[in-house]
């Protein structure tokens, strides 16, 4: 049961950036009052309350006040120019916290309650209602933890048979699966503001790219001139053009009549994007599963965009005739050089992108035995 226990990591750290050294050195009272948050708690008198700014680099410390003897409490600060992310944390710039949204003239009202677990009610603001479902999230996720955590220290290891092992296990990972689809879901269906950027940045330990262009697509679209936007951007960008979730970069090349075929003209079909030559053995190897796999569903939409690192003509098209495939193929004659390679930064073949009808890439870097499973869900 150890590895068990240890399995848990509660996602206490909603935030994962560096945290700032210092509170700033005025009050609050000393703010000009662009905007003002009034707060109420149950916390004791005289506890500090920080409000920070979300960077990627750090928490950065905008106001500080004490709660008094009703547990009330106060933030004033100069408006910034957009929608920004700020966070709300207890006697220090340590997660855990409460995250809300401040807009230049925003007056808003937060309820704090801090028992076993941080709570919190946010209210006003244009976007904040989007964030407070966030914080639900990974706060009722929590909650979830905790209870399944004691369940688990209530089984002695020592008797604890194969079956509850695999039992808790299963638990466990239905409870982070759970949590990952309602932020994935958020992320889809909810309205595009700041908390949309704040979910597919921070809340997974490592971000997940398909959602990540999601996310930037959604605000690309809502808040294009938005610094959250062109961070996103830039986190994208560094993951580079074949990501999951991302638009397959477009190939045009010759097809062994000598005719231009692009990518994007199979738009509306599945589409396995297959880099080959005829001189690979492992690729060849693989042809008689994929060739059985294409027979089976390309009159259901499927299609095969093969792409050769071949260098001679003639040994390209001897291996299509060979082999007997009948799907779409590609290919500029350039080796390693090929154009479509050095864009999809292929290093090493057989190497494969599955698109879905609309272009995107839903996975890379699978054989044919996994191919059929992954193909089905996209044919429905």
């Amino acid at each position: 049961m150890r590895l068990i226990k240890n399995m848990h990591r509660l996602f206490m750290t909603v935030i994962v950036v560096a945290l700032g050294s210092g509170l700033m050195g005025c009050t609050s009272s000393q703010i000009r009052a662009d905007f003002t948050i009034k707060g109420k708690s149950n916390l004791p008198q005289n506890t500090l309350l920080i409000l920070s700014k979300i960077t990627d680099l750090q928490l950065q410390a905008i106001d500080s006040s004490y709660a008094d003897k009703n547990g009330s409490f106060e933030f004033r600060g100069e408006g910034y120019e957009e929608s920004t992310l700020c966070y709300v944390t207890i006697g220090n710039t340590r997660p855990p916290g409460v995250p809300l949204i401040v807009d230049k003239g925003s007056k808003l009202s937060l309820d704090i309650t801090k028992d076993e677990f941080l709570d919190a009610t946010i209210s006003g603001g244009k976007y904040n209602a989007s964030m407070y479902k966030i914080f639900k999230i990974y706060t009722d996720f929590e909650r979830t933890m905790m209870a399944f955590n004691k369940e688990v220290e209530a089984i002695d290891p020592q008797t604890a048979s194969a079956n509850i092992r695999e039992e808790t296990t299963k638990k466990y990972n239905g409870l982070i699966a759970k949590r990952a689809s309602d932020i994935e879901n958020f992320i889809r269906t909810e309205p595009t503001t700041p908390a949309t950027y704040f979910a597919a940045k921070y809340l997974f330990n490592e971000p997940i790219p398909s959602l990540l262009m999601i996310a930037h697509e959604k605000l690309a679209r809502d808040f294009p001139n938005s610094n959250y936007t062109a961070s996103l951007g830039k986190t994208i960008e560094k993951l580079g053009p074949t990501i999951d979730g991302a638009i397959a970069p477009e190939i045009k090349l010759k097809t062994p009549e000598g005719d231009s075929l692009a990518l994007s003209s199979l738009r509306g079909k599945v589409v396995l994007i297959d880099f080959w030559a005829s001189w690979c053995g492992p690729c060849r190897r693989e042809n008689p599963h994929v060739k059985a796999i294409y027979d089976r569903y390309k009159d259901k939409g499927f299609e095969i965009y093969g792409v050769s690192l071949d260098s001679k003509e003639a040994s390209w098209k001897a291996a299509i005739q060979k082999d007997g495939l009948t799907w779409k193929h590609v290919s500029d004659l350039g080796g390693w050089k090929s154009s479509a390679a050095q864009l999809y930064q292929v290093r090493s073949i057989p190497s494969t992108f599955l698109l879905d009808r609309d272009g995107r890439i839903v996975k890379s870097g699978f054989r044919s035995n996994q191919l059929e499973s992954l193909l089905i869900p996209l044919l429905d």
